[in-house]
């Protein structure tokens, strides 16, 4: 029965139209009659046979049907006799190919007539998570042909997939973004990560979503890639997007490029280009329209700006002012006009008289901190906006001061005074007091409280001021105690035979009786029919006689004499004559006073009573102040120190007189102190010292030191010095004189000769060393050469173009021939010279990029006068000039 089926089925075949040959995989059907072995159909192995019956492998592939039928005939002879009936029929033709590489069921398959690659990736069981789609490779006879199977994937057109025969071998990559070690992953956190390779696909890293290396798509803009990778971070600086395109860096804004729409900012972009997102906090922000923002806001730092935006905007992008600002003194600091202040309070009352001014690109605005008044630091107010207070008051210091201020505030402010302080005499030192103006003035706050005195009798004060409240003694036995903080315009002298004898606070309410009574009266030794009272209003000296007894006697008023402060009251002793012929030591010696004096005695006596001058006085400038003189020249000075050392005449010593006051004054301690006790140093004295020295400052000074003394006593030159430059002024001159000092050369030779001599009063001037342009390797500048406005070395990084370069050196000059600047690059295999036209790439910047300019680089901007057409120009010109010679000469 199935023989006859099959018999039956053999008539019925026809050959098919696929194949003209046959291939492995066919099954073909074999017509023997009476032979069982070939009643089932043969089909040809993956080698091109097939097995037939007593035969072994017979090769067909390749041959047509009559072909593999006549070969086949010619093998069954050796075996079959009748052979009359042999037919060979064709029952199925398929495609063989193999599928390889990175799917499902790699192997063999078998396919349909007219089936094309996608059914063959079908039947291998699909591309694996992973596969990489665009780069399939289809192997025949040993060549690959590589097509894209994406594209076909994406559009359905079958032109683009190869066709399929036989034997071919389909091959199916992985995406080089798989590992070395075969993990389970998702397909979606695969694609995330990028698909595609460096040299075809675009890499984006930075503050994105999703950096990685994407494929390029024509058309594809930064925009669109910024997008694949899902956009920004929050953290980037969307205005400095790095672009890397055929070795060229491009800066994009995306932010501008959003406000403009002008698609000419954009940077191009290709397969191979690098753009990288940078985090906010990494650069410093300083695009065209910043503005910054510094000081007591809630947040601080650069603001973008538009065109309209005001103060009180960027204020307020800024979070406001918090409540240790102060809002009267915010500086606005700009590079096109002078820095101004504003006052915010006065705007909010008026804002008619105080407007606000306009906000430019650049400007900075800083809001000081207000200064609270337990604030230990002073540097926080400037000199010009703070006022001291010094003395007797609950709560002095410095406070900062405003002109609606007034002297009552300004007394509030610092606690009022205390309950012993001297209201009668209150002292207003101004500082730069100009000529027409009181250095110190005094003001009777008691007497303006007791007479009512109008509000504008209080004291004008102004910033940089200081006031003084001085301190009324406890009692009597302490003023010697605090005599040191009590004026001498408030004090009176009492001496002799009374209970306590000193100085004492006075005011013009108090007379005689008053200070004779605080000084606890006269003693019993006292003489009081003899009282002396020196009045020194200043001006002349002149003393009374005052008989106390006959007062006590009569009680007549009129016999009192008037007293002020600075007067000197004397109670001599009862039957001595009142000790007018003395001296007074004062100062630095053991036993400072007044000393009875004689013509017999000298300089050294009066000394040597005084019990001889403290280790720590300064005997090089002793000062004697002669009371019988009236003229200005009524001080004198005397070297100690000079004529013990030289063994001088004794006809040298200062002659003394009844009534000389003899003043040796303190030295400092250490040259760190002699800041704070410097108003104890006479300027004659003293030397100054500034700039760039360990402790610059005023120092005390005598003949015998030197240079080499006073620089070391400033703890000597600090590593910014400038020892070449030393400059000395002289001031004991009747002009000033500077002299300079190379001190290197002297450290150099030692010669003594260089050491200029200095004296009191001179001042020292060491300047700090300007920095060497050697300093800077010529790997780090670029030198700029030619007709530009600045030319000369300048820092250069990575970040900067020849623009830059060009206009730090504040551009080119008006006869610059822009058209041919010449830029030498160097490297390892020697210079290289290229041309740039600047003024082609103003006109297309697209067209003609900027050349590549690196640190050590040399830029030459030639003059219009070497340009080929104005060297033609001239020789034209010269051409015509001889040939008009010619034509005048032709005619005369």
């Amino acid at each position: 029965m199935i023989r006859l089926l099959l018999l039956l089925l053999s008539t019925l075949i026809v050959t098919p139209v696929w194949g003209d040959t046959l291939t492995p995989g066919d099954r073909v059907f074999i017509q023997l009659p009476g032979e069982r072995d070939f009643d089932e159909p043969f089909t040809i192995d993956d080698q091109g046979q097939i097995r037939l019956p007593e035969i072994g492998l017979v090769p067909i592939e390749g041959l047509t049907q009559p072909q593999a039928e006549q070969r086949l005939r010619e093998r069954l002879t050796t075996v079959y006799r009748n052979l009359d009936e042999f037919k060979l029929n064709i029952l199925e033709q398929v495609l063989r190919v193999q599928v390889l590489g990175y799917v499902e069921e790699p192997g063999m398959i078998s396919l349909k007539p007219g089936a094309n690659v996608q059914m063959a990736i079908s039947a291998a069981g699909g591309a694996r998570p992973g596969a990489q789609l665009d780069q399939f490779k289809l192997i025949r006879n040993g060549s690959p042909l590589q097509f894209n199977y994406k594209a076909y994937l994406d559009d359905g057109d079958p032109a683009k997939l190869p066709a399929l025969q036989g034997g071919d071998t389909i091959f199916v990559p992985s995406s080089p973004l798989l590992g070395n070690v075969e993990v389970n992953f998702d397909a979606a956190s695969l694609t995330k990560g990028g698909d595609a390779d460096e040299q075809q696909g675009i890499t984006i890293f930075g503050e994105l979503r999703n950096p990685g290396t994407f494929s390029f798509k024509p058309g594809m803009t930064v925009v669109d890639a910024v997008m694949r990778a899902e956009g920004v971070t929050r953290y980037a600086d969307v205005t400095k997007i790095r672009v890397i395109t055929d070795n060229i860096p491009y800066q994009f804004d995306l932010k501008a490029y959003l406000d403009s729409g002008d698609t000419s900012n954009l940077p191009p972009i290709k397969p191979g280009t690098t753009i990288f997102a940078p985090i906010e906090v990494e650069d410093i922000n300083t695009t065209s329209r910043t503005v910054y923002v510094m000081g007591e806001v809630k947040s601080p730092g650069a603001y973008e700006s538009s065109p309209g935006t005001g103060f009180i905007d960027v204020l307020a992008n800024a979070g406001g002012p918090t409540r240790f600002a102060d809002t009267t003194q915010i500086k606005l600091l700009s590079n096109t006009k002078a820095a101004m202040s504003i006052n915010l309070v006065k705007y909010t009352q008026t804002p008619a008289l105080y407007p606000l001014p306009d906000m430019m690109p650049g400007d900075v605005i800083f809001i000081p901190e207000k200064i609270d008044f337990n604030e230990k630091s002073w540097l926080k107010v400037t000199n010009d906006r703070a006022i001291k207070i010094i003395g007797a008051v609950n709560n002095p210091g410095r406070f900062e001061w405003n002109d609606t201020m007034s002297f009552m505030d300004l007394l509030a402010h610092a606690g009022g005074p205390k309950q012993q302080t001297n209201l009668s005499n209150i002292r207003i030192v101004r500082e730069g007091a100009g000529s027409d103006e009181e250095r110190v003035t005094t003001f009777n706050f008691e007497a303006f409280t007791k007479q009512g005195k109008p509000q504008n009798q209080l004291p004008q004060l102004k910033a940089g001021d200081t006031i003084i409240f001085d301190e009324l003694p406890h009692d009597p036995t302490d003023n010697k105690a605090s005599w040191l903080r009590q004026s001498a315009q408030d004090s009176i002298y009492i001496f002799g035979q009374v209970g306590a004898p000193g100085r004492y606070a006075f005011n013009g309410e108090q007379g005689f009786l008053d200070i004779l009574s605080a000084a606890d009266g006269p003693t019993g030794e006292a003489d009081i029919q003899d009282v002396l009272i020196t009045h020194r209003n200043g001006k002349t000296t002149k003393v009374t006689r005052f008989n106390l007894a006959r007062y006590f006697k009569t009680g007549n008023e009129a016999l009192l004499p008037k007293v002020v402060a600075g007067d000197v009251i004397f109670v001599p002793q009862v039957d001595t004559v009142a000790d007018t012929e003395a001296v007074k030591v004062m100062g630095a010696v053991k036993s400072p006073g007044r000393f009875n004096w004689n013509v017999s005695m000298t300089f050294l006596d009066v000394l040597a009573m005084a019990g001889g001058p403290l280790q720590q006085a300064n005997i090089t400038n002793i000062r004697i102040i002669k009371e019988n003189r009236q003229s200005q020249d009524n001080v004198l000075y005397f070297d100690l120190d000079n004529f013990i050392n030289e063994g001088g005449s004794f006809t040298a010593l200062p002659r003394l007189a009844a009534g000389d006051t003899i003043v040796i004054d303190e030295l400092p301690h250490d040259p760190t102190d002699n800041k704070s006790s410097w108003i104890r140093q006479s300027a004659d004295d003293s030397i100054y010292v500034f700039g760039q020295v360990g402790a610059p400052g005023r120092y005390a000074f005598n003949r015998e030191l030197g240079f080499l003394d006073i620089l070391s006593a400033a703890d000597g030159p600090n590593g910014d010095a400038d020892l070449r430059q030393i400059r000395i002024s002289h001031r004991n001159d009747s002009t000033a004189r500077v002299t300079r000092l190379n001190l290197s050369l002297y450290f150099e030779t030692g010669d003594e000769t260089l050491i200029p001599k200095i004296v009191p009063g001179d001042v020292i001037y060491v300047p700090k060393l300007e920095g060497n342009w050697l300093d800077k390797p010529a790997g780090q500048v670029v030198r700029l050469m030619g007709s530009v406005n600045k030319p000369g070395r300048y820092p250069f990084n990575s970040q900067m173009n020849i623009l830059d370069l060009l206009a730090e050196a504040g551009g080119p000059t008006d006869n610059a021939y822009i058209e041919r600047i010449m830029i030498v690059n160097t490297s390892c295999c020697g210079d290289k010279a290229q041309t740039f036209n600047l003024r082609d790439y103003v006109i297309d910047p697209a067209r003609y990029p900027l050349p590549l300019l690196r640190a050590g680089d040399t830029v030459y901007v030639p003059n219009l006068d070497d340009s080929v057409g104005e060297k033609w120009r001239q020789g034209l010109r010269d051409v015509l000039g001889i040939v008009t010679l010619i034509a005048l000469g032709t005619t005369l």
